[in-house]
């Protein structure tokens, strides 16, 4: 609508946790929206209470216990791409959170030009939480551009949520 175009997360039962499909499908729309003319700057926000929960645990991280090698850096790459396919849109992305805000959701929000926030936003860059590496989907690389290399680190290692109010005094909101 005039010239803005919102790409929503729809799965507000599962705080908008991110798919295989749902992966895939942004990383492709992102590259769409780069001869889409009629959308000048898009929004990205969800659905109900959450802005994304990350990755659904369910649906993905159960399904890739024993998978290959090859096939584990294939969605790697994948979750990478979407990343890079957000930050290479020469178009303004505005993250609007409207909730809880973790894992991938955090480095969806942070590949944003803007981050705009309720009150009830929280932020967690919570891979350490899960096992994984707090450098997962590029957050290492943007972070420490957003809110200095101190706070970056800190909210790498730690995994913690921090609150609207923080998120804003270190600039990343």
């Amino acid at each position: 609508a005039d010239g803005v175009g919102t790409v929503r997360l729809a799965r507000p039962e599962r705080l908008n946790a991110l798919t295989f499909e749902s992966y895939a499908e942004l990383r492709d729309f992102f590259v769409e929206l780069r001869t889409r003319e009629s959308a000048r700057a898009i929004v990205l926000t969800g659905t109900g209470k959450g802005f994304c929960a990350g990755g659904d645990v369910k649906d993905i991280i159960g399904a890739m216990q024993g998978w290959p090698e090859a096939k584990l850096y294939a969605f790697t790459r994948m979750t990478c791409d979407l990343i890079l396919n957000i930050r290479l849109l020469e178009k303004p992305v505005v993250a609007a959170l409207n909730g809880v805000t973790c894992g991938a959701g955090a480095v969806m929000a942070a590949a944003a030009d803007v981050r705009i926030t309720t009150d009830a936003a929280k932020i967690a860059f919570l891979f350490v939480k899960v096992g994984l590496s707090g450098a997962d989907m590029g957050a290492a690389w943007l972070l420490p551009r957003i809110v200095g290399m101190g706070h970056a680190s800190e909210l790498l290692m730690l995994g913690d949520f921090i609150s609207p109010e923080r998120a804003y005094e270190i600039g990343l909101y």
